[in-house]
């Protein structure tokens, strides 16, 4: 980070209380406290400038705004040359002036709020921690509710990257707690928060792999009506979601999640948007869906993409039923395709799919066809390619027969369609009559 993003990013915050000119100590000190902002370069000049503002603000009227300023700008010293002992003082002097009221609430929550994410971004998990502790019991003792979830909230997302999850487990009970009503629903006016917690329940057991909690979880965060959620919580909500469904082999649902957690990413304007959009292209596939999901508007702007065009390549294999395209867009986008821990758990039911349409396709024109010669357009083997034979007869797709002794796939002419065999027979009983009418005029 720069120096003047330590130094001079609440800058708009020092004029807030312009509209009072003050008398002429205010004046004093708050020319001391721009005297040593310009000293930042300096280290040991400008935390001794910072200090006699604080000295000079206790000795006057009472702890003011200066003073907590000028904490705050040792703190970002103290960040900047790594002395984090020494900014966690300087931290707890910061809180005093806000559980003293000796700024306004939201200037003191934007405050606090600015250094919880300088220490996370800028600092180890350990210290991190402990600071993130410090201030929550700070905000046990004010009756600003909506600051302390906020950083419950920080602490719980700690836990999760650390895999502490005895520890998360315990906070997030505690939260959700505080979200629901003594029944256990949903407090309305909580739903947004609950359904952050909820999240990082269902990537807490996404990660432990406890699938039934897991769709408790997701079961949940879908009846939670009252909430205005992030689209990036939402998007992430989803995507649990399709990969749930996924691993339950329901592909309609599963296509359906991603499609929500794409949109909900791309609003967001979040990297993770591209990889939810493969994984709803592979969906797509196995549900058999006749309409690509990049010719929606909210894809096609991503069709283009590296990352997805291995993917279009593979959809366009899939329409057109090229079995050798299919197969070689596979080898050669390893990267894109296979290398993904996910879509890798679902080729075989990939091309399996994409074999059976293509098996369908194939043997309809025929009234017999030898299944080695189907193996050979199929890229498989004899076996494989009777047992996807056996398949479609049995969902009802292919009125066939297997002659296993001549290797051979039948192709019966025959219907069961009721109406045809209904209208077949009215025609018959149209001829009868016609039949006995003419004889009747001959007689």
């Amino acid at each position: 980070m720069s120096d003047d993003d330590f130094m001079y990013d609440d800058d708009a915050d020092d004029f807030m209380y312009e509209e009072d000119d003050g008398n002429e100590e205010d004046l004093g000190i708050e020319n001391k406290y721009y005297n040593a902002k310009a000293l930042r370069d300096d280290f040991g000049a400008a935390m001794r400038e910072f200090q006699a503002v604080i000295s000079e603000d206790k000795d006057g009227d009472g702890p003011s705004e200066w003073g907590f300023k000028a904490t705050k700008q040792i703190i970002k010293l103290s960040l900047r040359n790594r002395k984090l002992d020494d900014m966690l003082v300087y931290y707890g002097k910061m809180l005093d002036f806000v559980l003293n009221s000796v700024v306004p609430r939201n200037y003191a929550e934007k405050s606090i709020n600015n250094m919880l994410e300088r220490v996370s971004i800028n600092t180890n998990s350990e210290f991190t921690y402990r600071f993130y502790i410090k201030t929550l019991d700070a905000l046990r003792q004010t009756q600003n509710d909506r600051l302390r979830l906020r950083t419950s909230l920080r602490l719980a997302r700690l836990l999760l990257d650390q895999r502490k999850h005895k520890e998360l487990v315990a906070l997030l009970s505690e939260l959700k707690s505080e979200c629901q009503d003594a029944q256990g629903d949903p407090l309305p006016e909580r739903g947004t928060q609950l359904l952050e917690i909820n999240a990082m329940y269902l990537e807490m057991y996404e990660a432990r792999n406890e699938i039934r909690k897991l769709k408790d979880i997701y079961l949940e965060c879908a009846g939670i009506k009252s909430a205005i959620p992030h689209p990036r919580v939402m998007g992430f909500i989803k995507e649990c979601g399709g990969r749930m469904f996924m691993n339950e082999r329901n592909w309609v649902e599963a296509q359906s999640s991603f499609f929500d957690a794409f949109k909900n990413y791309d609003e967001a304007g979040s990297p993770q948007r591209v990889r939810v959009l493969k994984y709803l292209v592979l969906a797509s596939m196995l549900c058999e869906n006749e309409v690509s999901p990049l010719s929606s508007p909210e894809a096609k702007a991503y069709e283009n993409d590296p990352a997805i065009m291995a993917m279009t390549d593979m959809v366009k294999a899939y329409e057109n039923q090229d079995v050798v395209e299919f197969e070689r867009v596979l080898c050669a986008n390893k990267e894109e395709i296979q290398d993904d821990p996910f879509i890798k758990d679902f080729i075989e039911d990939l091309r399996r799919t994409f074999r059976m349409q293509a098996l369908e396709a194939t043997v309809l024109p025929y009234t017999c066809i030898y299944i080695s010669s189907l193996a050979k357009l199929l890229k498989a083997t004899a076996e494989e390619t009777e047992e996807l034979l056996f398949a479609l007869i049995l969902d009802g797709r292919l009125n066939a027969s297997i002659d296993q002794e001549r290797g051979l796939v039948v192709l019966q002419q025959g219907t069961s369609d009721r109406s045809q065999y209904e209208a077949i027979s009215q025609w018959a009983t149209n001829i009868e009559n016609l039949m006995r009418t003419s004889c009747s005029l001959i007689n």
